[in-house]
């Protein structure tokens, strides 16, 4: 008898503790409650983007939560397949994430996100819930954009806001 020690890795967006945490979080109504909103205006405006966004990503769709300068089928869906997000890399890696240009990006040219909406540049950080990455905050625009470093450090020092406001809008 042979016994293999394989093990197939789980994807994170699949842990149960994690989708666990984000259904917590999952708004019960229509509409994005005006705190939030406020928030994510707030957000774009302070990191001069003309996107920004909240997002909660399912085990294989990204939530748009809240967002600014989003329009189209993307804000009309309200969201988009887990493998196109990029905010979902965001959470698989519980990391932020920096694309000055998805056209110069091996791993994002041929996104179809970037193919159909002409996303050229991101930045998001993890959103932690309950100990576990649930989504991500984030800033992106139809331009090549030099995001910094320090746009990151402004989106994490507001990351655990955004995960209030959403609580809020829950519970509140």
């Amino acid at each position: 008898m042979v016994v293999s020690s394989y093990a197939p890795k789980t994807d994170v967006l699949t842990h149960p503790d994690r989708v666990e945490a984000v259904g917590r979080l999952l708004p019960c109504g229509e509409g994005t409650p005006a705190a939030l909103q406020q928030f994510i205006d707030h957000v774009a405006e302070l990191l001069h983007a003309p996107c920004a966004g909240v997002s909660l990503i399912l085990t294989d769709a990204g939530m748009l939560v809240a967002t600014h300068g989003v329009s189209g089928w993307l804000a009309e869906a309200g969201g988009l397949p887990a493998e196109w997000a990029p905010c979902a890399t965001v959470v698989r890696n519980d990391a932020p994430l920096l694309i000055t240009d998805t056209h110069d990006d091996p791993a994002h040219v041929t996104n179809p996100l970037v193919m159909i909406t002409g996303v050229r540049s991101y930045a998001g950080v993890p959103l932690h819930s309950n100990g576990q990455p649930v989504g991500s905050l984030c800033v992106l625009s139809g331009e090549p954009h030099a995001f910094t470093t320090a746009d990151l450090d402004v989106l994490t020092g507001l990351a655990s806001r955004a995960v209030e406001l959403l609580r809020a809008g829950i519970y509140g």
